[in-house]
Parts: structure tokens; C-alpha cells; sequence
């Protein structure tokens, strides 16, 4: 097996994929085909037509064998003294090149079959917000080989020389166990998620209990909106350790598919402490980082799953000191308050009056002495939840949200917290915002306050983050440091490149 896995180097800093993506990418196509195919079988009629379908079905087979076969030939990646250059000649002809100044990382994933084959995909991810939830270019190598590559490209990224062997024996920051893993999949989703899929669950239960047999329906809703997520959250972060060294954070997990993750601490534009509303009641958040070209199906680094409040604080403290600062906690002014509140009484009445326009409508055209069992139960539920449900919840809200939101000032970053029913902590780099607006509403503009709009980039592309309601002239104070930064000086891009 060791002779099988050697590299297949052209010439000096020349590589090739290991023939492993070839039977990666033939298992997929081949099964996709294959169901294609079956389906085709069974849904015609007659000798002639399903004849002709595996003839088709063959073709299709054969072309998908040789193109994938070809491009693994024709593809080559020569890593130079100053960038990677990824030639394609296949069809067409075509050159990437990539520089390492412009890489974020070098991140590494083995699937099953890397496994198997004792191989590792390396995952080169430039910084910037295009095709951020997919590497520029993929490589896959031997193990040893790949490791070997990692440390040199990882070396000229980061201006220092890293070992891998090394950096798997650093101790973990923060313990966290399979069964936090677990919880952090169930409890770590946006109370949204939950509530479509508590709201599915229950209609498939109830409709099961007045006779109509459980709803295929709303099981597929609460699969897909809870179960699929969490699964996936699960074997993602499963065997999860994060550690620092210098100022390069590595992030390793997976079950099934293992990854890691290295980036350095100046390409992290900001740091977020999240924590749904599931997760307060438990007394637990987690903790997130914005790294822009990081490529990953999550859209962002985790840099700690669901723990105790005070254990996520500490370890913000220890791997992000950069960020994080002592807040006074300064929640949202009296004058807040009726600008918070006012725009939830307006939607709540909104709905109210939609609720008590459809009863009526129902009423006038069909027979309450015509309605069905199930036809009672959907009307007073779908009624209780328009008039009293969502109106109670979005009061809720806004009392939640006037007394949640804060904004504070540092000295390289700066803090928001928002949301209502979830909160999240967000400290943002001054250094790293592209765009701040400070806008008034007519009703905020008669207390004298306003929010705060802030534009940068993030793993998932753009995004704009939006403040509390605060007084105007403090809010204004964000732009204005921007500014000064870069008149002053104290922003030099060539920090963070």
C-alpha cells in the first residue's frame, strides 16, 4: 500500500492529484447515473425504449469516465518561490495562479476515502469574500506528502516555519466533549430553526391524535429545518481541540470527514459570542470568528461549540485578547424605548387585524356546521397564533431586545450586541469596516437616536451588521475613528496581509 500512495511529482515543486479524486468523483457520478438509469427502466415501456435508455445511459457513463480521467492527467499544480499556479489543459487551456501573500490558509479535510487510500485533501483558500464557501484550488496527496506541503505553504503564509507533527501534539484551549458536541447541535441553532421544527413536530402529532394519521409533511419539515442540521453539526465538530501558537489558530474536528483549519489572527475581522435562546436558558453560548476565504460548508470557524457562559468568556479572553475588551455593559437609553417598541406594536396589530379579517372571511363562506374535526383544530390554532401568538412575541421581543442591546467603544475594536429572543456579541475591528451609516427613523429622530450600520467582509461574502438604538452623536463616533485611523496612521493595510 506505501508504494501505491507515493506522490506523483513531475519535477521540482510540480504536483499532481493523487488518483484517489478520481475514484471519489467516479463513486458519485457513477451512483447519480446509476439511479438515473433505474428510474428510467421502471418509469418506460416496452424492449425498445429501455434499450435505448442504457444505451444512452452507457454513453453518458464512458464520457464521464474519460473527461473525469482527463482532467486528473491534464491538471498540474507547481508551487513556486512567490505563488501557486494551477494549469488545466483539457479542452480548454487555463492558468490560475495564486499568490501566497493572498492565501488565508491551508486547510485540510479527509473524507472516508482519504482514509482509505491514506491520502489528504489540502484546501488553498484565498482571502477575499468571491466564491467564499469553496477553496480556490484543491490538491490531494499522500499523507506524508501532504503534510510535508502544508508546512511549506503554511510556512510562507504565515512568515514562519510550522510543523505539523508539532501541532498535533498542542493541548487543546478549551475541553470539549463529544456530549458538548452533541448538545451544541441540538441547542446551538437559531431559535427560528427551532420553532419551524417544534411547530412541524407538533402539527404531525396532533394530527395523529384526532385520527388523520401523522403528517408526512411536517416530519420532513422538522427533518429537514432540525434533525439534518444537527446531524451534520454533530459529525462536523465531533473530536473537536482549537489551539494557538504565535499568532496562527488551528481548529481540528470531524467524525466521518476529519478537518483543520489554520488562519492568523490578523486575518480575522471579527469575533462573535452567539448564544440562541435555548442555549441562555441553559446558561451557555458559543463562540464564532469571521475569517474571510476560510472555505467551509458552515460558512465560518467555530472557535468553541456550546459551553458554560463563563468558560466561552475566558477562552475569548486567552485566544482572542486582540478583540475583546471590559465592557461597562451600557445597555440601550429610556429613550430607546419607545422607538424599540413602537415597531413591534405596529406589526403585532398588523397581525391582529389579518387574523380577525380571515375568521370573518371563513365564517362568511364556509359553515361553521360544515367544518370537519381537523377544520376546527387548524382554525383555532392558525386564529390563536395570528391574534395572540406572534403579536405577545414580537412585544417580547421588543422588551427583550431594549434591555439586550449594548455598544461600547475599544481601543482596536469596537462592540455591538444584538437580538432578542438570540443574542450575540460581536467585536469588530476598526481597522476591518468598509462602510458605517449612521441612519434615523422619524419616530427615533424625535428622541434623538438612532442606528448603527456596519458593512464588512465576512466567510460568507459581504455583511452588514446593525446596531442597537443609541444616541446619535455617540454612534457617529465609530465613522469618525474609522477616519482617524487612516488619517493618523494607525492603519497600515500592510498588518494585515
Amino acid at each position: 500500500m506505501d508504494e501505491e500512495v507515493q506522490p506523483v511529482e513531475l519535477e521540482s515543486g510540480v504536483y499532481k492529484n493523487h488518483y484517489t479524486i478520481v475514484v471519489q468523483s467516479l463513486l458519485s457520478q457513477l451512483i447519480t447515473i446509476g439511479i438515473v438509469t433505474i428510474v428510467g427502466l421502471f418509469s418506460g415501456n416496452g424492449m425498445d425504449f429501455r434499450s435505448t435508455w442504457l444505451m444512452v445511459m452507457f454513453v453518458i457513463s464512458a464520457v464521464s469516465v474519460f473527461i473525469t480521467i482527463r482532467i486528473w492527467m491534464k491538471t498540474t499544480y507547481t508551487f513556486g518561490p512567490t505563488e501557486i499556479t494551477v494549469a488545466r489543459d483539457t479542452m480548454f487551456k487555463n492558468t490560475v495562479s495564486i499568490q501566497y501573500s493572498r492565501l488565508a490558509s491551508v486547510n485540510v479535510k479527509k473524507t472516508l476515502i482519504n482514509h482509505i487510500f491514506g491520502t489528504t485533501m489540502l484546501l488553498f483558500n484565498v482571502n477575499s469574500s468571491v466564491n467564499s464557501a469553496s477553496a480556490e484550488a484543491t490538491l490531494t496527496l499522500p499523507d506524508a506528502e501532504a503534510d510535508r506541503l502544508r508546512e511549506m505553504v503554511s510556512a510562507r503564509i504565515f512568515q514562519k516555519e510550522m510543523v505539523v507533527e508539532d501541532e498535533k501534539n498542542e493541548e487543546t484551549l478549551v475541553k470539549v466533549s463529544n456530549v458538548d458536541v452533541i448538545l451544541h447541535g441540538f441547542f446551538g441553532q437559531p431559535t427560528s430553526s427551532s420553532l419551524i421544527g417544534l411547530a412541524s413536530l407538533t402539527y404531525s402529532i396532533v394530527t395523529m391524535f384526532i385520527g388523520e394519521g401523522v403528517s408526512v409533511v411536517g416530519l420532513l419539515i422538522f427533518g429537514i429545518s432540525s434533525i439534518v442540521p444537527w446531524i451534520r453539526t454533530i459529525l462536523r465538530y465531533y473530536n473537536y481541540r482549537i489551539y494557538r501558537v504565535g499568532d496562527t489558530i488551528t481548529v481540528e474536528s470531524g467524525l466521518i470527514n476529519k478537518y483543520r483549519s489554520s488562519f492568523n489572527i490578523k486575518k480575522i475581522n471579527s469575533v462573535r459570542i452567539r448564544e440562541p435562546l435555548l442555549a441562555r436558558l441553559l446558561g451557555k453560548s458559543l463562540l464564532e470568528a469571521e475569517v474571510v476565504g476560510l472555505a467551509d460548508t458552515e460558512g465560518l470557524p467555530l472557535l468553541c461549540p456550546l459551553k458554560d457562559k463563563d468558560i466561552v468568556d475566558d477562552l475569548a479572553g486567552k485566544l482572542v485578547p486582540e478583540f475583546v475588551f471590559e465592557s461597562s455593559h451600557r445597555t440601550q437609553p429610556k429613550e430607546s424605548f419607545i422607538p424599540t417598541i413602537s415597531n413591534r406594536i405596529f406589526w403585532s396589530m398588523a397581525f391582529m387585524i389579518a387574523g380577525g379579517v380571515l375568521f370573518l372571511y371563513i365564517c362568511a363562506n364556509y359553515p361553521m356546521e360544515n367544518w370537519k374535526d381537523l377544520d376546527r383544530y387548524v382554525i383555532i390554532v392558525m386564529e390563536a397564533i395570528l391574534v395572540v401568538m406572534i403579536p405577545l412575541l414580537f412585544i417580547i421581543h421588543g422588551y427583550l431586545a431594549h434591555n439586550n442591546r449594548e455598544f461600547e467603544m475599544g481601543g482596536e475594536t469596537f462592540m455591538l450586541i444584538t437580538g432578542g429572543y438570540d443574542r450575540q456579541k460581536e467585536y469588530i475591528r476598526y481597522d476591518k469596516t468598509q462602510i458605517c451609516r449612521v441612519s434615523s427613523g422619524i419616530i427615533q429622530r424625535r428622541y434623538g437616536v438612532g442606528r448603527c450600520s456596519v458593512r464588512l467582509m465576512s466567510s460568507k461574502g459581504a455583511t452588514e451588521i446593525t446596531s442597537g438604538i443609541f444616541p446619535i452623536d455617540e454612534l457617529e463616533h465609530v465613522g469618525a475613528e474609522v477616519m482617524d485611523r487612516i488619517r493618523d496612521g494607525r492603519y497600515d493595510y500592510r498588518r494585515y496581509q
